[in-house]
């Protein structure tokens, strides 16, 4: 019988997205002949993981970063995000259903994988050799990952900060089901689980991922390593997790295991640095998305943040506040920023400092796409090192464990800041002061702003510009002096009214 491949299961393997739960496979072998054979497995994989350069670049990264306080848009910008800068978003905005249905899309694949390996005799050597069941099994043990890594995500956007004391209220979290049935019954589309019930599941798919996935890259990752699920990947996640729980001792733990690891390296120079950002060549990586060709890109990140052209301004630029908090000896400034005089479209000048993360000359650029497609992007580093020193710092800081929080907060400083000698701290306070400066400076861009702020109880307060008439109606209560609660509605996400209207289990957020 005629095998599916990855044409095909774009409509098989379908996510939980109100549009797409009545479509079933019609022109397709049923559902549980399609993963047959290692080569099914093989072709499968690619579905899962081709979305994740999608969903850690653009509007997955930018919505985090242009709501908050690193930011401010200038005269004449686009208006790309501009609902998002001005808090005048609401259920109907675009990008906020892209990123709702993007990662449902991801879990329904995940689901798909898991639920037919369920039915498969994979003690059958005459049909599988030994090495072919490790393999499989990775995919299986991916594939659960991933949706734990989607189910976090669609967390952190659409739920409230997690809290044990508040975790079981009704509709609290993420709308997910973990069973491919794809129907046209609305009746049994799944409403909102309890915030507790998504971290379960997120945990519990974790648990399922670790024995599956080998100590040791197989063939199927021998390439680049880095590229797919490790051991190390998923202890990484397990440290992200846990720090968004408050289980701060288990924080704690996974990322100091990672750290006395050895197997990532902190960039040590201002030329390492850059070359992370520039060449996508670094120490740093527990886990780098590839983009080999021009059919694998990600999304123009940096597009927003420089000049589009010769003569243009950028839609973004640092904001003076944000600024404000960087030293003349930190050796990021080389990789991170870039300094242009800018006219704006009413004719003022000056000379400011524009983000370069994504920048436009890239080795993406340069070396692997040479069309302007290639422009504004640097391949995805979902998970780095200096993360881990980071989650090590604030985790023991939240332990009043002042000693251990300076330590990795230290360690990680010493090789930001040319000439760096230790700092200590008198109280816990002062130390979780200071860490969430370095996490702002070394995070900017990388989409957690946004998830930061709620974690740590804070609003969004936006203060200095680099220059008043720079920027987009300066002193307004809806750009650069933008203040919002922590309690604020909108510091949670809307679920996208297109979800709302199609599927009656689901509750909105309070506020929309």
């Amino acid at each position: 019988m005629k095998k599916i491949y990855l044409i095909a299961l774009s409509v098989l393997t379908l996510g939980m997205t109100s549009c797409e739960m009545d479509l079933k496979p019609y022109n397709a072998i049923p559902d549980t002949e399609a993963l047959q054979s290692y080569n099914d497995f093989k072709n499968m994989r690619v579905g899962i993981y081709s979305p994740l350069r999608t969903v850690n670049s653009g509007t997955f990264l930018l919505t985090s970063e242009i709501m908050t306080d690193n930011f401010n848009a200038m005269v004449g910008f686009s208006n790309s995000y501009g609902d998002m800068y001005r808090w005048q978003f609401n259920p109907q905005t675009s990008d906020f259903e892209t990123i709702w249905a993007d990662y449902q899309i991801m879990i329904g694949r995940c689901n798909y994988i898991i639920q037919n390996a369920a039915l498969l005799d994979l003690t059958d050597t005459e049909k599988f050799s030994e090495t072919q069941v490790t393999e499989i099994k990775q995919v299986i043990g991916e594939a659960h990952f991933i949706r734990a890594y989607a189910l976090f995500n669609l967390a952190q956007y659409f739920c409230a900060d997690y809290e044990a004391s508040t975790a079981d209220k009704a509709h609290s979290g993420v709308a997910f089901s973990t069973v491919y049935a794809p129907t046209s019954d609305n009746s049994k589309y799944p409403g909102r689980s309890t915030l507790a019930e998504t971290y379960a599941q997120i945990k519990s798919d974790i648990q399922a991922a670790k024995p599956l996935i080998p100590a040791t890259p197989t063939s199927l990752n021998k390439t680049n390593p880095v590229a797919y699920v490790s051991q190390d990947l998923i202890t990484a996640f397990e440290a992200r997790v846990a720090l968004a729980m408050d289980d701060y001792a288990t924080a704690a733990a996974k990322a100091v295991e990672l750290i006395n690891g050895g197997s990532y390296a902190l960039c040590e120079t201002a030329d390492e640095i850059l070359d992370m950002w520039q060449n996508d060549n670094t120490s740093e990586a527990i886990w780098q998305i590839p983009i080999p060709s021009a059919d694998e890109l990600a999304s123009q990140t940096g597009q927003y943040f420089l000049p589009y052209n010769d003569g243009s301004t950028p839609d973004y630029i640092p904001s003076g506040d944000f600024l404000s908090i960087w030293f003349a000896n930190d050796l990021r400034i080389k990789g991170y920023f870039k300094v242009a005089k800018l006219t704006t479209s009413n004719g003022t000048t000056g000379t400011v400092m524009m983000l370069n993360k994504y920048p436009d000359d890239s080795g993406i650029h340069q070396n692997v796409v040479k069309t302007e497609n290639g422009r504004w992007q640097s391949e995805p580093k979902v998970f780095r090192i200096a993360e881990m020193y980071l989650i090590a710092a604030e985790a023991y800081a939240q332990l009043n464990d002042v000693t251990n929080g300076a330590k990795y907060l230290n360690a990680l400083q010493s090789k930001r800041y040319e000439g760096f000698t230790d700092e200590t701290y008198g109280n816990a306070t002062e130390l979780m002061n200071e860490v969430k400066n370095e996490r702002r400076r070394e995070m900017v861009a990388e989409g957690t702003r946004l998830f930061d702020l709620k974690r740590w109880h804070m609003g969004v307060t936006r203060t200095l510009t680099q220059q008043d008439d720079l920027c987009l109606f300066p002193g307004s209560a809806v750009t650069t002096k933008l203040t919002k609660s922590a309690d604020d509605p909108k510091m949670i996400l809307p679920i996208p009214k297109a979800e709302i209207d199609a599927n009656p289990q689901i509750k909105q957020n309070t506020g929309y």
